[in-house]
C-alpha cells in the first residue's frame, strides 16, 4: 500500500505505525536548534591533515515531523509493495526511489509518489541475480549499480535491464565484502584476510593472538572490478579465540566496537574505528585531508548492558532466568577483554548537502537513536534523534528517507520532513 500523507486511504492505513511513532518523534523536538547552537570547533593542522575538535553540546540540528509524507508497504497488499528486508534505498536524479530487497533479491523502483515502476533481479549464481543483496544505488549516467556479498557488482540500466557484472579482485587472497559506490566509478569496499590455519606454520599461541585481532583494509576497485587502493586499515570486531582438545574455538567479544565507513557520490570516504568519537575523511584521491572528533566519551559498559545483550543474542541464552544470566555475565567479566565502554558510532552517512551524518550506537533496548550531523567543514551542527524502529537510509532536501518496521516486522519504506 502507497499512501500520502494528504490522503487517508480506506482499510489498514500503513499509518498506523507512523501514529504510534508519533509520540516517541515529538521526543526529538525537545530543543531549539536557534537557541542552542554548538560552538565553535578547535581546528589545527598536523601535517597537512586539518584536525577539528568540536567541543561536546546537546544541540539540535533538526527536529523530524512526526507523520511521513510518503509511505509504501503493506502487510497482505500488491506483491512489489511486500518488502523482506530491506538493505539499502536510494535516489535517482528524477526522485525515483531504488529499493534493494535482501530477502527477495530483487530491486524495485518506485517514483516520487510511491507508485511502483518495475522490478529486477532474483536469487541465483548466474548474471543479473544474487546470492546475498546488499545494495543498489543510481549512478549519474542513470544506470543502477548492485552489489552482492559474495564480492559482485552488478550494473543495469534504468529498465532494468543487465549491462555488465564483475568481481572484486581480492588483495592478498582477502575476502572482499562491497560497501557502496564511491563516486562514478568506484566502489568502496572490505577486505578481511583468510583466517590462519593450524597448517600455516604460526605456533598456537600466535595463531590464536592472530585470531583474535582481526584487521580489515577499507578498499576501492573499480567497475571491472580491479583493485584501485587501500584507503584505510582498520581492526575488524573483537574476538576471543580459543583451544580446546586440538580444536579452535571463536566467539566474538559481547559490544565490542567496529570500523564503519561510507562514501558520497562525490568520492569522499569516512571512516569511524567505533571505539571513540573520531572520523577520518579522505578526499577521492583517497588522500586523508581531515580528522573530526567530538570530544565525548562512549558509556561506561555495565553488567546491565551485558545482561540485555545476552537476553537478545540470537541464537544464543533465551533464558528469562535472571541468575543464569547473571552467570553467563560474570563468566564473560572473568573469561574475555570486555570493553570498557559501549562503541562510538556504529553508521556514517553522507546527506546531499555535504553533510556527514553519524549514528551513535544503541542497544538493542533502546527506544530512540541520535545521530550527530557535522557540516562540510568538520563542525558539528548537532543532533537529530529518531525512533529505534527506523533505519535513516538518504538526507537530501531537508527530508529523510527511511525504512521503518512496526510490531509485526512489516517493513516499509518511508519518506519525512525535517522541520
Amino acid at each position: 500500500m502507497v499512501s500520502m500523507a494528504m490522503s487517508k486511504p480506506p482499510g489498514r492505513s500503513v499509518h498506523a505505525a507512523g501514529a504510534y511513532l508519533c509520540g516517541v518523534w515529538i521526543l526529538a523536538a525537545c530543543g531549539d536548534a536557534g537557541d542552542n547552537r554548538a560552538p565553535a570547533p578547535l581546528v589545527m593542522d598536523s601535517a597537512g591533515v586539518e584536525v577539528v575538535t568540536n567541543p561536546a553540546i546537546d544541540a539540535v540540528y533538526a527536529d523530524v515531523v512526526p507523520e511521513p509524507i510518503l509511505s509504501i508497504g503493506t502487510f497482505d497488499g500488491a506483491e512489489p509493495e511486500i518488502f523482506g528486508r530491506i538493505v539499502s534505498v536510494a535516489l535517482d536524479g528524477s526522485g525515483n526511489l531504488i529499493v534493494a530487497d535482501q530477502q527477495a533479491a530483487e530491486i524495485r523502483t518506485f517514483d516520487a509518489q510511491g507508485e511502483h515502476l518495475r522490478s529486477f533481479g532474483r536469487t541465483g549464481d548466474g548474471p543479473g541475480e544474487f546470492q546475498a543483496l546488499l545494495g543498489a544505488w543510481p549512478t549519474a549516467e542513470g544506470a543502477i549499480v548492485a552489489t552482492d556479498a559474495r564480492g559482485r557488482i552488478v550494473r543495469f540500466d534504468s529498465t532494468g535491464a543487465l549491462l555488465t557484472t564483475a568481481t572484486l579482485i581480492a588483495p592478498n587472497g582477502a575476502a572482499t565484502r562491497p560497501v557502496r559506490p564511491a563516486g562514478p566509478d568506484l566502489v568502496l569496499g572490505r577486505a578481511r584476510s583468510a583466517l590462519p590455519s593450524p597448517e600455516s606454520g604460526q605456533n598456537l599461541e600466535e595463531l590464536l593472538e592472530s585470531l583474535s585481532d582481526p584487521v580489515e583494509q577499507l578498499v576501492r576497485h573499480d567497475l571491472s572490478g580491479a583493485l584501485i587502493d587501500t584507503v584505510a586499515t582498520v581492526f575488524g570486531q573483537a574476538v576471543q579465540a580459543s583451544s580446546s582438545g586440538g580444536s579452535i574455538s571463536i566467539m566474538r567479544v559481547p559490544l565490542s566496537a567496529r570500523s564503519a565507513a561510507t562514501a558520497s557520490s562525490t568520492g569522499r570516504v569516512a571512516v569511524t574505528r567505533g571505539q571513540s568519537y573520531e572520523i577520518s575523511l579522505f578526499d577521492p584521491d583517497g588522500n586523508l585531508e581531515r580528522i573530526v572528533r567530538l570530544t565525548d566519551a562512549p558509556p561506561v559498559l555495565t553488567d546491565a548492558h551485558l545482561g540485555s545483550w545476552v537476553r537478545n543474542s540470537p541464537g544464543g541464552w533465551e533464558s528469562s532466568d535472571e541468575t543464569q544470566i547473571e552467570a553467563v555475565v560474570s563468566e564473560f567479566r572473568n573469561s574475555m577483554a570486555v570493553p570498557e565502554r559501549l562503541p562510538a558510532w556504529s553508521s556514517l552517512l553522507f546527506a546531499d548537502g555535504g553533510e556527514l551524518w553519524a549514528q551513535r550506537y544503541a542497544t538493542s533496548a533502546a527506544e530512540t537513536i541520535r545521530w550527530d550531523v557535522f557540516g562540510a567543514d568538520g563542525g558539528f551542527l548537532g543532533r537529530v534523534t529518531v525512533p529505534a524502529s527506523i533505519r535513516i537510509q538518504h538526507v537530501g532536501n531537508g527530508r529523510l528517507t527511511v525504512v521503518s518496521s512496526d510490531d509485526l516486522g512489516v517493513e516499509r519504506v518511508e519518506v519525512y520532513e525535517l522541520g
